[in-house]
């Protein structure tokens, strides 16, 4: 048993998704979420810009005693969580990745579609993914910019939130594609909404219950599952702490009524 908190952090509010899947698989865990807000979107980002982030924002997690760090961002994960692993041997790590795997076994029609941001569409990670598993799928490859940002500033149901999906969305309406992935955690807060567009026969995956039973799976090879009678949660962002809980607590359908805010550039990077 080990009563210490996961560690989890995104880009913004994205990751809340994770964490929300996090809490009702393991209602037993405490919990911290960073959200990185001071420095969204991380699709445009250089992959030494966020090996520099994420570890300093791994380094204030440990600082707070987390026992596992749950990288709930796809693109840190695609360009960072190897550099975190290196860089913190010591420290089990968990990440996100589109699910392409999930989209290659359920497609009944051969076309599968990914929705991810700029950075992941276009990263060597997503195609090795594609190569290793849907190579004889075709893909419907998107980058949505915009996207990350519209949840971020909780504009899920804005007139401007309809116009970027329906662009962004249009690839996939006129093709043959049954199965969509949700390639970056912002997205699932839109899931209704892109469902609605998409239409029955469409299905889509997102990786949030995925990634909350590997975070179970480790906890428990490490005997570390915690037992809270009364768990707690708590939020840290680099942005404005007052946005950040008014968002979260729109997205999450639950009161968030306060975040610390930390800044960065005062915590180390190792």
């Amino acid at each position: 048993m080990d009563n210490r908190p996961i560690g989890m952090f995104d880009s913004g509010v994205g990751g809340l998704s994770i964490w929300r899947a996090t809490r009702r698989l393991l209602p037993q865990e405490s919990m911290i979420f960073f959200a990185d807000s001071g420095h969204v979107p991380y699709g445009e980002k250089s992959p030494e810009e966020l090996h520099d982030l994420t570890g300093r924002i791994t380094r204030f997690l440990l600082d707070q005693d987390a026992k596992v760090i749950v990288v709930a961002c796809n693109t840190a994960t695609v360009h960072a969580i190897g550099h975190l692993r290196e860089a913190f041997p010591e420290v089990p790590f968990v990440g996100v990745v589109p699910v392409v795997k999930t989209l290659a076994r359920r497609t009944r029609t051969g076309t599968i579609a990914v929705l991810s941001t700029p950075a992941t569409s276009s990263s060597p990670y997503l195609a090795g993914l594609i190569r290793e598993f849907a190579p004889d799928k075709d893909v419907i490859n998107v980058g949505c910019d915009g996207l990350e940002n519209a949840v971020e500033e909780g504009h899920v149901r804005s007139r401007s939130t309809t116009a970027l999906l329906e662009r962004h969305l249009a690839p996939i309406a006129g093709s043959a594609a049954d199965v969509v992935g949700l390639g970056c955690t912002h997205y699932p807060f839109l899931r209704a909404r892109i469902k609605r567009m998409l239409g029955p026969r469409v299905r889509l995956f997102d990786p949030s219950r995925p990634v909350a039973r590997r975070t179970r799976e480790v906890l428990r090879e490490r005997d570390a599952l915690g037992q809270n009678a009364s768990p707690e949660y708590r939020f840290y962002t680099s942005g404005d702490p007052k946005l950040f809980a008014r968002v979260a607590t729109t997205l999450l359908r639950r009161p968030v009524r306060e975040a610390g805010y930390v800044d960065l550039d005062a915590v180390p990077s190792r």
